[in-house]
């Protein structure tokens, strides 16, 4: 089966194992066959059998309540669940170290709890990845860029409708003043061809006083035969929702018709842990 939608490719629905948390074989095949690979192959190559699943939202938990949906499943993904398995099964040196990853991506100190769970992107996500050393911020080197403040309050909280839908205290949600570097689409459009392969592309909204959330959605950039299109493969809601390809130019001019106005694009770069960084270091 194949859907093009601005030329975005989903293929055939794997076969999907029964037991949520199983990594199934292709998926632990293709992270083993491509250990030594560049970090943005290897997240091609475990991706690949991906292509064409469910795109579900929220369908990952802690396994227990408030939240007793599996924490590893390989049926479906939201856009961000699909970015943590795929990060987790390539920054990994083995497939069996996976979880330890995607705990350290997902929740504070790798705590596996929902209290501890990075809920919100801009205050939690990504400050905290980027603290961690999984991640750095590359989209100024791309074009001119421009810089969001979003602050949030208690009483911002308490007012937004989508608070309900997390199952914590209003004294537990993340209260500040974050900030992100922005490139307009204008800007984005413009800087396709230098987005390097493995680029994670954060979409941002346009700040609302009365809104705490400002991202919408995240995807990476994979790797392609020299001189293609870039493209970007994310689990979106577009064409029925699944697991897919998109081309990055593309996408960005759907951005463009948007009914809430997008801000831009931000741009993050996952760093290689462990020995593989050591590894690059020393080559150096």
């Amino acid at each position: 089966m194949l859907w093009l939608i601005g030329l975005g490719i989903a293929l055939a629905e794997p076969e999907a194992p029964t037991e949520f948390g199983i990594i199934p074989n292709d998926v632990a095949h293709a992270a083993r066959e491509t250990a030594g690979l560049p970090l943005a192959q290897r997240m091609k190559a475990i991706s690949d059998p991906l292509l064409g699943l469910p795109y579900e939202i929220d369908g990952h938990g802690e396994g227990l309540p408030p939240d007793a949906d599996p924490p590893a499943r390989y049926d479906a993904f939201d856009c961000l669940t699909f970015l943590e398995e795929v990060l987790a099964l390539a920054l990994s040196g083995d497939p069996v170290s996976a979880p330890l990853i995607r705990n350290a991506l997902r929740y504070q100190g790798g705590i596996p709890t929902y209290a501890n769970r990075h809920h919100f992107m801009m205050a939690q996500w990504i400050p905290a990845n980027l603290e961690a050393g999984f991640l750095e911020d590359i989209t100024h080197t791309l074009g001119e860029t421009h810089r969001i403040e979003k602050s949030v309050s208690q009483a911002v909280w308490k007012n937004w409708a989508g608070t309900k839908r997390f199952s914590l205290p209003l004294s537990a949600l993340p209260t500040g003043r974050y900030g992100m570097n922005v490139l307009s689409l204008d800007a984005a459009e413009a800087a396709i061809d230098h987005i390097p392969s493995g680029a994670i592309i954060f979409t941002v909204r346009r700040p609302k006083p009365w809104k705490p959330i400002v991202i919408s959605h995240v995807g990476f950039v994979i790797p392609t035969e020299e001189g293609g299109p870039v493209l970007m493969r994310h689990a979106t809601k577009m064409g029925g929702g699944s697991v897919r390809d998109h081309l990055l130019s593309w996408y960005i001019d759907h951005l463009r018709w948007y009914k809430r106005p997008v801000e831009g694009i931000s741009v993050l770069m996952p760093i290689e842990q462990g020995p593989r960084k050591a590894r690059i270091a020393y080559e150096k």
